[in-house]
Formats: C-alpha cells, sequence, structure tokens
C-alpha cells in the first residue's frame, strides 16, 4: 500500500536537519548503515527529505500498466543506489523509462494529481491502523512491524504465528 510519509514536506523538499532532530537522524542513519552492510548494500542517504507524492503517483500509474514492480524497483534504484530526487519530474521520466513505462502518460498523470484522492484515502487507512512510518509490514493481520528491523525479529514473529524458517536457497531470486 503506498504510504506519504511526510506530506507536509514542500515540493522542493526541506533540509533533513529542519524536519528530523539530530539525535534522531543519527541513531536512524547508523541503524539503516549497520542493517545495510549486513546485507551488502551501501544506500545514498539524503541531506534533503522530498516530497513523495510526484513519485508514489508514478508508481500508481505503473500499476494501471502493470509495470509497477519494475516501476518501484527504478524507483529505489535510483533514490537508494544513484541518490537521486524521484521527486523530480526530470528523474521521473528517467525512471519510468527505464521500467517500460508510458513517459508522456506517466508525466500527465503526475501534473494532474491523478492519484492524489486514492493516495490520501491509503495515507488515512494506515494512520487508522497506527502506522505512521514506514516500511511497515502487517503480519497475519496481528502484528505490526514497523522500521528497518533486524531479520532476526521477523523470524520471531513469523515463528509465533506458525511460519517455520525456510533456507534461503529455496527461495526463488526475482
Amino acid at each position: 500500500m503506498p504510504f506519504e510519509l511526510h506530506p507536509e514536506i514542500p515540493v522542493e523538499g526541506r533540509p533533513r536537519d529542519e524536519v528530523l532532530p539530530a539525535a534522531y537522524m543519527a541513531r536512524a542513519q547508523e541503524g539503516v548503515n549497520r542493517l545495510a552492510a549486513s546485507v551488502g548494500l551501501h544506500l545514498e542517504l539524503h541531506e534533503r527529505l522530498i516530497n513523495s507524492r510526484p513519485a508514489l503517483q508514478a508508481a500508481e500509474f505503473a500499476r494501471e500498466q502493470g509495470r509497477f514492480d519494475a516501476m518501484h524497483h527504478e524507483l529505489l534504484t535510483g533514490y537508494w543506489d544513484e541518490g537521486r530526487d524521484v521527486s523530480d519530474m526530470a528523474v521521473l521520466r528517467e525512471v519510468a523509462a527505464r521500467a517500460g513505462v508510458d513517459v508522456p502518460g506517466m508525466e500527465a498523470a503526475v501534473k494532474a494529481d491523478r492519484f492524489g484522492d486514492y493516495l490520501d484515502a491509503r495515507r488515512h487507512e494506515a494512520e487508522e491502523l497506527g502506522i505512521n512510518g514506514i516500511p511497515a509490514h502487517i503480519i497475519a493481520e496481528r502484528y505490526l512491524v514497523m522500521g528497518a528491523q533486524p531479520y532476526d525479529l521477523f523470524e520471531r514473529v513469523m515463528a509465533k504465528v506458525g511460519v517455520s524458517r525456510r533456507d534461503a536457497r529455496a527461495i526463488p531470486e526475482c
């Protein structure tokens, strides 16, 4: 489900330190870096928080075209691997092209705020469920796991709902 984390961020973005306390950011950044390193990832951390609405709109347009997975992958690659501002229309056009999405159609949908009501309704629904951060996982309609959490936490929750651990070699790659 799409979730607009900081809808109050203006179109041009805001410096991270204006929105989030320094102590919180230091802890969050250390935790994200530790988790990323544990699975061999390097994440480009941004000094500005972006308004995610354009990227969420672009992803919803891609969903209509059956290209959501590709668009989602390219948005994450652009933001985390390449350190790009995926709220910028020029970047969204490149990302959409890489994902095989109709670029002019995506641009028109984003500019018209075509999925705005849908995004607002999903944010309201999430907030009613107590979700106020990302990522958020609802497991077995009973447990809510929010934020970047270590793998062992997911293992413990899955064990509580009776799902046994699978051998990673048996999981097909996407």
